[in-house]
């Protein structure tokens, strides 16, 4: 990595907001962090993409460490990228 050591790293981060519907009222999904800051609030489901891994991976990747939910039908609504 030399040859990219002046370069400035960037952190990339997916969060998964998941919505039910239980037949009369609209879910959303949150769990309490578990670290600070911010740490036992109420959060979305977040985290930062790895090397070599799709978004879509680590939406699954994270999804499953935050609640131990598989297999969840995941849509990627929009990928914000100004800075």
């Amino acid at each position: 990595m030399i040859k990219y050591s002046s370069q400035t790293r960037v952190l990339v981060a997916v969060d998964c907001i998941v919505f039910g519907f239980d037949g009369k009222d609209y879910k959303l999904l949150m769990v309490q962090r578990g670290f600070a800051p911010e740490k036992e609030k109420w959060s979305l489901m977040g985290g930062f993409l790895q090397p070599r891994e799709t978004l879509d991976e680590a939406a699954n990747r994270i999804l499953k460490q935050l609640t131990g939910l598989e297999n969840v039908y995941l849509e990627q609504m929009h990928t914000f990228s100004h800075p």
